[in-house]
């Protein structure tokens, strides 16, 4: 069995129906059985990152009723723009996600992780077992002014320590990433981010060991088989890459949750 952990899809101006079994076709293709959707906003460009409210209801209603006949096949994660007021994000966490299909929370680039103002919505998620994937990476240059990184992850990992959060971008975060997260246990990773780089995820199996470690492809930004590349060239043993392919994603989004 293969899972997902980190996948985009954009329905903005396509036909819907049309575009779900397009994915389901290349996720076949590939052998992956079950994915974590991140369905964009009806916003286009980097505006999608700070989609309205009106926005936000709207794309998730798109997303959940166009994919409702596969529910049992995804994990639907929403971006969320944490720069809008609590009492929406509150709402609406109540209502799609504790309370409807959707699985957790998708944070990006919008309020850098050690932002104060994010702590209710963290305190929101953990009090109610929502798992979060938190955009993650180091760069020298193009580096967006509230960008984080995984020595914020730490940040937010002493103070949310029950919040189960996937760092995304294992070749983002690199070897100084590994070590940032290492003493978290809350803190898991996953290993999209750029073409497969040689020794990354072994040092991350060395470090974190395989029960904090997700496959994940960012498709469609990038091919789903290269990506299950990076996993075929690492000996491991047959518990640890079903830990990384499948089973780490069953217990990182479903946990203790009757709704996930």
């Amino acid at each position: 069995m293969i899972i997902d952990s980190h996948l985009h899809f954009n329905l903005s101006g396509k036909d819907k129906e049309q575009a779900v079994e397009g994915l389901l076709r290349d996720l076949a293709i590939v052998g992956v059985d079950k994915t974590c959707l991140m369905p964009h906003t009806n916003t286009t460009g980097i505006g999608h990152l700070y989609s309205s409210r009106d926005e936000i209801i709207q794309s998730t209603e798109d997303a959940c009723r166009s994919l409702e006949k596969h529910l049992e096949d995804l994990y639907i994660l929403v971006w969320l723009n944490p720069l809008l007021p609590f009492d929406f994000l509150k709402g609406f966490v109540k209502d799609y996600i504790i309370n409807g299909p959707v699985t957790g929370v998708k944070l990006s680039i919008q309020m850098n992780a050690t932002d104060t103002r994010l702590d209710p919505l963290l305190t929101l998620l953990e009090e109610n077992d929502i798992p979060l994937l938190f955009h993650c990476w180091y760069k020298t240059v193009q580096k967006y002014r509230y960008e984080s990184d995984p020595r914020d992850m730490a940040c937010i990992a002493k103070k949310h320590p029950s919040l189960r959060v996937l760092v995304a971008h294992l070749t983002g975060c690199g070897f100084r990433g590994v070590q940032d997260i290492r003493k978290y246990p809350n803190l898991f990773l996953d290993t999209c981010g750029s073409q497969p780089e040689d020794g990354l995820l072994q040092y991350a199996l060395d470090n974190l060991g395989s029960d904090r470690i997700l496959f994940g492809s960012d498709y469609p930004g990038r091919d789903i088989a290269s990506q299950l590349g990076r996993i075929d060239s690492v000996d491991m043993s047959l518990e640890d890459r079903e830990k990384i392919l499948y089973k780490n994603a069953i217990q990182f989004f479903e946990g203790g949750r009757d709704n996930a």
